[in-house]
């Protein structure tokens, strides 16, 4: 009886696996982002339950932020849109403080 519980709790073990972390190709691609090089990437999340969420923090001069906006189709002086990607419903903000800049891109 113990040796059949050891094996049950290596098994149980085995399948709690954590999800594979995301990567921010996955998020760019996800928000129809189109990053210049001279961005680097801090951080990236992803949430899901009902929704897709992906948060992307980067350093990017703040001369190239307009380029980022204007390569991932945001309309001149926008900040927030919303595009329909890949059949997906996506909400775009762009937050930037400095040369730190914020992507939140979910769905609903």
């Amino acid at each position: 009886m113990k040796t059949l519980l050891a094996v049950l709790a290596l098994l149980l073990a085995g399948c709690a696996t954590t999800a594979p972390s995301p990567t921010p190709e996955d998020a760019f691609r996800f928000g129809g982002i189109s990053m210049p090089a001279s961005g680097k990437v801090l951080e990236t999340q992803y949430d899901r339950g009902i929704d897709s969420r992906y948060v992307v923090v980067l350093t990017l001069p703040v001369e190239d932020v307009p380029k980022l906006l204007e390569a991932s189709n945001f309309a001149p002086g926008d900040l927030e849109d919303d595009r329909v990607i890949d059949g997906r419903h996506v909400y775009r903000k762009v937050t930037v403080e400095g040369v730190t800049v914020r992507l939140e891109m979910f769905t609903t």
